[in-house]
């Protein structure tokens, strides 16, 4: 008898792990006067329950919570108790059955820590392992009358036209306790921006728009590097990061208004003796002006065409020349122009994979079209 094998194809597990957090508060305040823990955790200790479900797509486990299934299961404290790890047991509790976790002391005061969940599921069919993960902060401030607000007079939206160039320009914030400014000795200042769906620290060594002041008070910001920027001051009294305040600010580069257009200079009407034809593009601002300098702004193309279909490429620029030998030859053919005008992106650094690309020691950096070129049009 001749066998042959086949296979069995199993699809992932769908798997979340839920956290709940039953009472107490991974938050508490100490009263420095009363000397009293809000809330305090030997009275209403922070109870965290773990729940994990499991779904399979094609039936062949069964659905539904799968915690007690769990194993390898560790939960992690790192915190400080007077001036020391709490101890398992007698500062906190973990419920063999359930996975559930009791923390019953007080952090110390201005300090801070974490708890961390991790487990192994098995996925019976193949004895795969899923890793699973949770992690939550721990912070125990002073309790004081603060009333921090930051402030600043600097608009939060900011349009940046290209032809007023701001070159390098400041965005100020204050941090106010009431009505008095912080010192800055006693103050922390972090500006962050939104890149990839989340926040991170400006580095003026990836950010090139940033000139400076990414821990202080005073964001320095170059103009021409800035296409589209949204970022944040985070302002806390130091020591204090319960007491943060944030202000956000929208940078981009904007056109605003224009229109552009075209004039035939030479060769409109072709006579005999006409040896060229001459075009010039250009661009009109809101208030009817043209711009002295257009191809400082826009990428700019002229073209030319006999017949209205076929175009020939004539120029990169806003004036383009046609000599006689590119005319229509009878009735039947066209004399005809047409442009191309495109915005152009802010300075944008060249690179190379992930790499920044030199020349000379200096960074490689050009400016491109925002939009991809269109003869449809």
């Amino acid at each position: 008898m001749r066998r042959k094998n086949g296979k069995i194809i199993f699809q992932p597990l769908d798997t979340a792990l839920t956290m709940s957090e039953i009472a107490g508060s991974p938050l508490q305040k100490y009263d420095v006067v009363t000397q009293e823990y809000v809330t305090d955790r030997e009275l209403t200790p922070f109870f965290l329950k773990p729940h994990f479900e499991v779904k399979s797509n094609d039936g062949s486990t069964a659905d539904g919570d799968c915690t007690a299934n769990l194993v390898n299961v560790v939960w992690t404290v790192s915190a400080r108790k007077n001036g020391i790890a709490p101890v398992r047991g007698t500062d906190y509790t973990v419920n063999d059955v359930t996975k559930a976790l009791t923390l019953s002391f007080n952090l110390d005061p201005d300090t801070s820590g974490y708890v961390r969940f991790t487990a192994d599921y098995v996925d019976a069919r193949r004895g795969d392992v899923i890793k699973v993960y949770w992690e939550k902060q721990l912070m125990c401030v002073s309790a004081t009358d603060w009333k921090t607000e930051l402030f600043t007079d600097w608009p939060q939206r900011l349009h940046l036209y290209p032809w007023k160039d701001r070159q390098t320009f400041d965005i100020p914030v204050q941090l106010m306790n009431g009505e008095n400014q912080m010192p800055d000795a006693e103050t922390t200042y972090q500006w962050q921006i939104f890149e990839n769906q989340e926040w991170r620290n400006v580095d003026v060594n990836k950010d090139y728009w940033c000139r400076g002041g990414a821990n202080t008070k005073t964001l320095q910001v170059e103009q021409r590097y800035v296409q589209r920027a949204l970022v944040r001051c985070c302002a806390y009294p130091t020591g204090r990061p319960a007491e943060m305040c944030v202000l956000a600010f929208l940078l981009r580069r904007y056109y605003g208004q224009y229109d552009d257009e075209m004039d035939i200079l030479e060769g409109e009407y072709i006579f005999p003796e006409t040896n060229r034809a001459v075009a010039e593009a250009y661009v009109v601002n809101r208030n009817g002006g043209r711009f002295a300098n257009p191809e400082q702004y826009f990428d700019m193309e002229i073209l030319y065409s006999r017949d209205g279909v076929a175009w020939f490429h004539v120029t990169h620029g806003s004036v383009g020349e046609v000599p006689r030998s590119m005319f229509p030859v009878d009735a039947t053919m066209m004399h005809q122009f047409s442009w191309i005008t495109r915005e152009l992106s802010a300075v944008i650094p060249l690179k190379l994979g992930d790499d920044i690309m030199t020349l000379d020691g200096s960074i490689a950096v050009g400016q491109f079209p925002i939009i991809e070129r269109d003869l449809d049009d």
